[in-house]
C-alpha cells in the first residue's frame, strides 16, 4: 500500500499511526443453480457435502462480489481505538461506497 492511498480513520477521522486495521467488505450471493445442485447431490450421497462438492459441476455455490469485480470490494481503515470500540461497519461501508462513486 502506498502512502498516498492512506486516508484518516473512516470512523473517527483521526490519524492511523502507528498501527491501523484494514477491514475488507464485499457482498456475497448464493448461486441458486449451484446451491440446488449441491443440495441434491448431498442428499444422493447420504448427507456428504464433501462428496457432493467433488462430484458436482458447480462446487462454488456462493459468489463473492469483490472477487468477481474489484469495485464491489470496500476497504475500511480503522485506527486502533475504533477497531476495539463500537463500530457500525454497514454505515462505514455505505459512506465509503458513496465517496468512491
Amino acid at each position: 500500500m502506498k502512502l498516498s492511498e492512506i486516508r484518516p480513520c473512516d470512523n473517527c477521522g483521526g490519524p492511523l499511526v502507528p498501527i491501523f486495521y484494514v477491514v475488507r467488505s464485499s457482498i456475497a450471493v448464493f448461486n441458486p443453480d449451484a446451491t440446488n445442485e449441491m443440495l441434491g447431490l448431498t442428499r444422493m450421497f447420504h448427507g456428504s457435502l464433501a462428496l457432493a462438492e467433488i462430484m458436482g459441476s458447480k462446487p462454488d455455490a456462493v459468489k463473492i462480489g469483490g472477487d468477481e469485480e474489484e469495485n464491489l470490494l470496500i476497504e475500511i481503515y480503522l485506527c486502533q481505538a475504533c477497531y476495539i470500540g463500537d463500530v457500525n461497519l454497514a454505515l462505514l461501508a455505505e459512506k465509503i461506497g458513496k465517496q468512491g462513486a
